[in-house]
Formats: C-alpha cells, structure tokens, sequence
C-alpha cells in the first residue's frame, strides 16, 4: 500500500492534490509543528499584478512549537471579507467563477476558531470537485510520539503501508536509509505544474486549486 502524508493547509495548490489522488492513503500531519511563513495559513491566488496572499490571521505570540491542530485563528476583525472581496475582484471575469463562488462565500461564512477547521473545508471542498476519492486519516490519531523521518516510517508501518510516496522536496531532508532498514519503498512526486488559460495575461504557478477551478471548471481534475 502506498501512503502520502502532508501538512493541513490552507486551500491548497495542485501539488498538494496531485499527491493525494496519487495514493491509496493519505495522512494529514495535524501533530507536528507549526511553521509560520509557509502554505499552513495562507495561499496565493492570481492577480492583474501576478499574484497575492490569502491569509488566516493567526495567534503564533508566545505560542513557538504549538502544534498545527492548536492553532487559532485571530477572529478580531474581519478577514473573512478581505478575502472574499480578493476573490471576486480578481476572479469575476474568470470562465467558472459563477460555478464556484457561492460555495467559497459559504466556506467563508462560518466562523471558526482553529485553522484546520477552515483549511479542512477548503481541502474537503476541492476534494469534491477534483473527484479525489482516496481515503484519509490523521496523524494524530495514530498515537505516534516520534519526530522527523522517524515519525512518518512509524505511521508507514501503524497504517501497513509498505510505500511511502513523498514530495520532491524530501530528498533534502527524509532519512532514506530508515526507510530502507524497515523495508518501506520510497517514492518521489514526480509533479510538472500544469500550464491552462488564466483570466489575466502571462501564467503564474503555484497558486491555489482555486485557479485552476475558476479558470478550468469541470476538465480541472485532469490537470491534477
């Protein structure tokens, strides 16, 4: 079996889907640390400009190796509008932006304390409309005490997987032979970003799946 495991973040880009819908199970790391000036808060969605934050305002003071399933939001004014306001001025003219945009002014319309609530439904949300079925878990759940490569070659073997799919990035920090010694394959995302018409001139990449579906609809699925 092959597992994939990745931070909770905050409406995801292709990248983090691609590896999702290219495993038989993936695990959401909601008990390790928090990094801040990463995707754990915030994405980017385009502009006529290029590109620009979505941000969930956070409580990180005094709070250094909090976990991400402990995070708070910081609800003292309305971020809530700021980015929906962003996502209709840069998006109104986009092919499938009215397909799309009432479900993103629901999501936005709940009030939530902690960030993976909201990342959650907007994972969820994109989950459903890429068609991405594959099972998930938390690592929370699996009562692992480990850190680094430690940690996921544990959770490789308390799920039974005999793979383990990682991003590229790993190659520069995942110990390769601890997953060698416990006979755990270990695979590399082989992810090219994918290139569809977006509503301003030019192409950026790395943006969130909100692009994608407001530009590409339906056929967003096959660029994943």
């Amino acid at each position: 079996m092959r597992i994939a495991m990745h931070q909770i973040q905050f409406m995801p880009g292709p990248r983090f889907f691609h590896k999702m819908a290219h495993c038989d199970l993936f695990v959401y790391l909601d008990d390790v640390q928090y990094e801040k000036r990463e995707f754990q808060n915030r994405n980017k969605i385009r502009t006529k400009e290029g590109w620009q934050y979505l941000t969930v305002p956070v409580l990180v003071k005094g709070r250094f190796s909090q976990k991400i399933i402990d995070v708070e939001i910081n609800n003292t004014y309305d971020w809530h509008s700021e980015h929906v306001k962003a996502i209709k001025i840069n998006y109104s003219r986009a092919k499938y932006f009215k397909e799309y945009f009432s479900d993103i002014e629901k999501i936005y319309s709940n009030t939530y304390s902690k960030l993976v609530e909201i990342s959650l439904e907007t994972i969820n949300f994109f989950r459903k409309c890429l068609k991405i079925q594959t099972p998930v878990k938390f690592s929370s759940g699996f009562g692992i005490k480990t850190s680094s490569t430690a940690k996921l070659v544990d959770l490789c073997k308390k799920a039974g997987a005999d793979e383990y799919f990682s991003g590229l990035g790993g190659k520069d920090y995942l110990d390769e032979k601890l997953f060698e010694n416990n006979n755990i394959k270990l695979a590399y995302q082989d992810f090219k970003y994918p290139q569809y018409p977006q509503v301003f001139d030019g192409f950026e990449s790395d943006l969130s799946c909100l692009d994608i579906l407001f530009n590409c609809g339906h056929e967003s699925a096959k660029f994943i």
